[in-house]
Formats: C-alpha cells, sequence, structure tokens
C-alpha cells in the first residue's frame, strides 16, 4: 500500500511565524487554498481507497479542497490521530518572542532533549510520534496493507514529517536533522519541516517496513 500525505495549505498564522499546533488554527489564506487545488488537479485522476484528514480546519478544509477535484470525489473522514503537535499554552503564539530560548531551541532542533514542562505544555515528542505512527498503522491494516489503491492522509508539517521519518525508521533524537537519501540532502522548510500543500508517498508491503516514494514535492503548485 502507497500513503499519501499532504500538508494543509499556508495560513494566517504561518504568515504571522505564530506556532500553530493542535489546538490552534488559522483560515487558510488564498494562496494556500489555491495551492490545495493545485495538489488537488494533481492527483485527480489517483483513485484512493480512503481519504483521512486531521479535524482541524485549516487541514479538513485543505483535504476538502484535494478531494473535490478528484474524479471519484471521495468523502473526507476525520482522524484525531492526525491532529498537530500540541505545544500547550505556546500553541498560537510568535515563535520569536518564546521563552526561555534553551526551549525553544530543543523543541525545534532537538526532540531528544524537549521538555514540555518547560515550555508551555502540552506533548513531548515520544508521545507525538507514537500517536501519528500508531494512528497511520491503523489506517492501514483497516484498509489492508495489500490494498492496490492508496491511502490520502491530510494534516500538518510536524505530522507529516516525523510519522514519515519515524516510519522510515529515523531515530527520535534525529526526527530534526535533515533527511539524508543517496548522499542528497532532501529539502524542507521551516524548522525542518515538508511545505505547505507538498505531497510526500511512503510505501509498505506488511505495515511495518516502509520505503520513501517521494518526499515534500511541490513542482505542482501555483508560483
Amino acid at each position: 500500500m502507497q500513503l499519501y500525505f499532504i500538508r494543509h495549505g499556508r495560513t494566517q498564522f504561518n504568515l504571522e511565524h505564530r506556532l500553530q499546533g493542535g489546538s490552534a488554527d488559522s483560515p487558510l489564506l488564498e494562496d494556500g487554498i489555491a495551492g490545495a487545488k493545485a495538489a488537488g488537479c494533481y492527483l485527480k485522476m489517483t483513485h484512493f481507497a480512503n481519504v483521512y484528514s486531521s479535524p482541524q480546519g485549516r487541514a479538513l478544509d485543505t483535504a476538502k479542497y484535494v478531494a473535490a477535484e478528484n474524479h471519484w470525489q471521495p468523502t473526507v473522514q476525520t482522524e484525531a490521530g492526525l491532529a498537530e503537535f500540541d505545544f500547550g499554552a505556546w500553541d498560537g503564539r510568535p515563535e520569536a518572542g518564546l521563552e526561555p530560548r534553551a526551549v525553544v531551541d530543543n523543541l525545534f532542533w532537538h526532540p531528544a532533549e524537549y521538555d514540555p514542562q518547560l515550555a508551555g505544555g502540552g506533548e513531548n515528542y515520544p508521545d507525538f510520534v507514537k500517536r501519528v505512527t500508531t494512528t497511520v498503522k491503523r489506517l492501514v491494516a483497516r484498509n489492508g496493507v495489500a490494498n492496490p489503491q492508496p491511502l490520502l492522509l491530510v494534516s500538518h508539517g510536524l505530522v507529516t514529517t516525523m510519522a514519515v521519518k519515524t516510519l522510515l525508521g529515523v531515530p527520535l533524537e534525529k526526527l530534526r536533522s535533515p533527511m539524508i537519501v543517496d548522499g542528497q540532502e532532501l529539502p524542507t522548510v521551516g524548522h525542518g519541516i515538508v511545505g505547505n500543500n507538498s505531497l510526500t508517498v511512503i510505501e509498505t508491503t506488511d505495515n511495518q517496513h516502509f520505503k520513501l516514494k517521494v518526499w515534500n514535492q511541490t513542482d505542482y503548485l501555483p508560483e
């Protein structure tokens, strides 16, 4: 089975460089909507077994725009396990004003050292990664690992990036490090995550081992 991950379109909080986690949401910008529609057009003839989305508005709206362009008009189902990382009281706050800076640095670059009790509360990386990868594997099992039709999972930057890296075998302490494949560093944005409206695809034959097929593809987006 192949798993297609799409990150939501650009939002107002993205524009303002605010943390936008599991308890914060802001609407898609016009270019975020245009990108979602472009992603849908790119995948128009892909017949998905099912389409799942984070329940958060920015992801769900993106999923609906993508599905609306699809030839088979799939129904979008929400999955709570695909919600974004919970930043606690830091959710919705500008990144530049967060303190203490050493903890912020761990949040962005040293996941194994990040302690939410020293920040705004919320999730730690081990719990977050377990949540999202368990959700992905459960959806694969539900649809059948031998299913020739792929799944579409529309979610968030950290959900996509950390789920895919973990499923590919990247250890916790390396989840924010550059992704190296065949000697080449794969492109990311911001603090090492995939871009808005990007497509990432992985494949599995046993729901235990996963291979990367596409990473952070954005060439279908309008300029």
